[in-house]
């Protein structure tokens, strides 16, 4: 009995680490294989087609008289789109789409277990247990440094420190006084 919960475990925490990854890949493979067939029977004026156009700018383009099949792939505001078609005309790339429903899906789909599995629910709403203050615990150190050249002073540097408790602001002292010379120079 022992032996079947831990082999029962270690299967479910494979599938978590590697298993998700493997199953939507597989409904990928055989979401593109389904489209490939579909694709062979679209025509140029079938209506699931949706006609892309793309400004282009090169020099000595020559506009081409069919459209020619090509493969392809493009997400747009969580849509997947396939290409089908494309063609050159008056500098203007036009493509050919087709909406991919069942790559979107799948997409989202493993997106969404992914966040689950993980715990990366968007909650906005959560609030942390303890909030800490940044005021109370670190000291802000400005350092502000200046050259005036015009008056030839190369460097004044203003150093301001903030107290870290509310209530003990630093008041201004005097400069302390000159004390004589201990060591006489002559």
């Amino acid at each position: 009995m022992k032996k079947l919960v831990a082999i029962s475990l270690l299967v479910i925490f494979l599938f978590n680490i590697i298993g998700y990854k493997i199953f939507f890949y597989y409904l990928k493979v055989e979401a593109d294989k389904s489209m490939e067939v579909a694709i062979e029977k679209i025509t140029n004026q079938d209506k699931r087609l949706i006609q892309i156009k793309i400004p282009i700018g090169l020099p000595y383009q020559t506009n081409w008289k069919n459209f020619e099949r090509v493969d392809g792939e493009v997400s747009f505001k969580g849509k997947t789109y396939r290409y089908v078609k494309q063609r050159v005309y008056n500098d203007t790339l036009i493509l050919l789409c087709i909406d991919y429903h069942e790559k979107s899906k799948i997409e989202k789909s493993s997106s969404d277990y992914f966040k689950k599995v993980n715990d990366l629910n968007s909650d906005t709403n959560k609030k942390p247990i303890f909030k800490v203050s940044k005021i109370d615990y670190f000291e802000e150190v400005k350092n502000i440094s200046f050259a005036l050249y015009a008056f030839g002073i190369h460097s004044v540097q203003l150093k301001t420190a903030a107290s870290c408790q509310d209530g003990f602001a630093r008041v201004p002292d005097n400069p302390p006084k000159p004390i004589a010379s201990l060591y006489t120079i002559g």
